[in-house]
């Protein structure tokens, strides 16, 4: 149903941007496990240590694997960073909310004794129908849109529910030259309904529905269970930040991980890999390629790849993410009622959620994603982007809300390591160009939430990705089998 739909976290952001916190702002302090700068052998070279480079790294290594893990950053994490502020409150600059159906993750954040705090808040929501319109209050349970727009809402998402379970291979060269923006309006009949699935299926891909194909869309769609398993994919997340997951896979890994190690060159040579860094250069059996597809060309390993992949490649589209925090005293909307959630479909800020802590402070957090994020990318800097956030707030709430007493605008597309949001995306014609990339290619396997085939563009898309590639590693002759890896 659409009002499932809406009311999922809409536009989610993948990750932070180390560097560019105010001065005022204090990142968690860099790990002290970061290897030595020099050269050296392994079994594995993984190269990434987020999510799904350290899964990888650390199952290895518990089946007796030697690994190096390269990091081009000076944290571990990738596109998971939790940042405290000077209050004390502890944010996620990035990916940060977390479902139970996303069973890899929630049993890490288990296992490393991580306490979770619930994101269902009680309260209606504000929705406006486009940038400058009025907003609207209503029920969760209930969009509000005219009786027959959300008809054709309902019989849209119906539609594209069936598509998306029904759609198979033999779809893929039809479906793969048509845009997703087209294959939406086939599907409804309305301006209003195609503008409400539309935003949302936008903030869900991070990329304007007119870059990517049907197929893609739909492949992403049968990934997280259609609209009714993503609807579940935003139940709680972690009182002390999403980094504690990743700070707790970088202490297992230990000494293996090396920092501020970016990867220039990756050669597959005498059936073996080496991998030349800023910190040396390293040779092992077998790579696992934990970056995303963007960075490719940048680490070296885009000329070891097919020419069927490099062409998927060579399309490949960038998500726009901005992730916009703010921190107020407490959390003022709760005393009229409200959720702290507003749904505003294709506008610059598309969407609002409460994530305020148990401390009684209260934290609003607004997301803007593709052609939202591009615009606001183009302000001259945070500042101006918090203050963008803030009149929009305004927007719907009228002036006599208070100030924020701290706030952070997060625009991933310019973080260096990371290009855009928690997601990239293959462009028109990617899937035909290449059905089986990512697939093990000689020594080389690859890993990251672009690669997952379950929960791609989650964190649960990552760490399974990862355990993935060490599995394929693991059963491929040359190292210790694995034993219950995904």
């Amino acid at each position: 149903m659409i009002e499932t739909a809406l009311s999922r976290r809409t536009v989610l952001a993948g990750a932070a941007i180390a560097g560019m916190a105010l001065p005022a702002h204090r990142a968690l302090g860099a790990p002290e496990y970061a290897g030595p700068a020099t050269d050296g052998s392994a079994d594995v070279i993984v190269i990434g240590a987020g999510l799904a480079g350290l899964s990888a790294a650390r199952h290895l290594q518990a089946q007796g694997s030697s690994v190096i893990v390269l990091e081009a950053r000076g944290r571990a994490g990738g596109r998971v960073h939790s940042q405290r502020l000077d209050g004390g409150q502890m944010i996620d600059l990035g990916a940060q909310f977390i479902g139970d159906a996303h069973t890899h993750v929630a049993a890490l954040a288990a296992e490393a004794g991580l306490r979770r705090i619930s994101a269902a808040v009680p309260g209606d929501l504000l929705h406006m129908s486009s940038e400058d319109a009025a907003p609207l209050r209503g029920s969760p349970e209930a969009l509000p849109l005219p009786m027959i727009d959300r008809l054709d809402a309902l019989q849209a998402l119906w539609r594209i529910e069936r598509s998306v379970a029904s759609f198979s291979g033999e779809d893929l060269a039809r479906l793969d030259r048509i845009d997703a923006a087209t294959f939406l309006r086939d599907k409804t009949f309305l301006d209003p309904a195609y503008r409400a699935i539309g935003g949302y299926v936008e903030g869900e891909m991070c990329t304007a529905l007119a870059d990517v194909s049907a197929y893609e869309a739909l492949e992403q769609g049968a990934s997280i269970g259609g609209f009714s398993g993503e609807g579940s994919s935003i139940q709680w997340f972690l009182a002390d930040g999403a980094e504690g997951m990743t700070r707790y896979l970088a202490d297992a890994v230990g000494g293996s991980l090396i920092l501020n190690a970016p990867v220039s060159r990756v050669a597959q040579e005498a059936g073996a890999v080496t991998v030349t860094a800023a910190t040396g250069t390293y040779r092992a059996d077998r790579a696992i390629v934990a970056v995303p597809p963007q960075f490719y060309g940048t680490i070296g390993v885009l000329q070891e790849l097919p020419p069927s992949w490099q062409a998927a490649l060579g399309g490949w589209r960038l998500g726009s993410v901005v992730k916009t925090i703010l921190v107020f005293k407490e959390p003022w909307w709760r005393r009229a009622g409200l959720s702290g959630m507003i749904v505003n479909p294709g506008g610059v800020f598309g969407a609002a959620l409460d994530a305020s802590p148990e401390d009684g402070r209260g934290i609003l957090i607004v997301f803007s994603t593709a052609q939202g994020a591009q615009a606001l990318s183009r302000l001259p800097d945070e500042k101006a982007r918090v203050a963008a956030a803030m009149r929009w707030l305004r927007h719907a709430h009228g002036t006599g809300i208070p100030e924020p007493i701290e706030a952070r605008s997060i625009d991933w597309s310019a973080d260096p390591f990371s290009l855009g949001g928690y997601a990239s995306r293959r462009g028109i014609g990617g899937w035909a160009a290449a059905p089986d990339l990512f697939a093990p290619h000689g020594q080389l396997h690859f890993a990251g939430t672009e690669t997952a085939n379950r929960w791609r563009s989650f964190m649960d898309g990552a760490v399974q990705s990862g355990l993935r590639a060490a599995g394929e590693i693991l059963g491929a002759g040359t190292l210790p089998s694995v034993q219950g890896a995904d």
